[in-house]
């Protein structure tokens, strides 16, 4: 095995958010989005959550030899003037943080042995929202050599 901390990963995600982010309130780490809606509804807050994994090459004898770890990244924003027929007001709001996400996740190499560069993957949750209140998620995933 190539790697000596399967989570390696996850406390770099956080300081390069919080680095790349510094308008946020907070960055969380819930075990499940399910968690998140329960505690994590803060304005301008970020999630990361671990996802699972997706399995890479397969060698001539059966090992896998890179998988990819599945992070999910939940950006969390509340805008009171959103009810329920008019939302356009939240997705403004939260245009510009959905933008630096992006731009901060795309592509970051954490410098990790045996970790690539993010890269990022349809996502298996939809936006969600209640009134005043809506998360974001963006999936992005690392290749990592096991």
């Amino acid at each position: 095995m190539n790697i000596t901390d399967y989570f390696a990963v996850e406390p770099v995600i956080i300081e390069h958010i919080k680095a790349s982010m510094p308008d946020l309130l907070e960055v969380n780490t819930p075990f499940n989005i399910d968690d998140m809606l329960d505690h994590s509804n803060t304005d301008k807050s970020v999630s990361v959550i671990y996802y699972g994994d997706r399995m890479g090459e397969v060698s001539g004898r059966g090992k896998i030899t890179s998988q990819y770890q599945q992070w999910l990244i939940v950006l969390t924003v509340r805008d009171a003037k959103a009810q329920a027929g008019t939302t356009n007001s939240i997705r403004e709001y939260a245009n510009p943080l959905i933008l630096q996400l992006l731009a901060a996740m795309q592509g970051f190499d954490p410098k990790i042995k045996a970790y690539r560069q993010f890269l990022r993957a349809d996502s298996p949750v939809t936006a969600g929202s209640d009134s005043g209140f809506a998360f974001f998620p963006f999936m992005f995933e690392i290749q990592m050599f096991v």
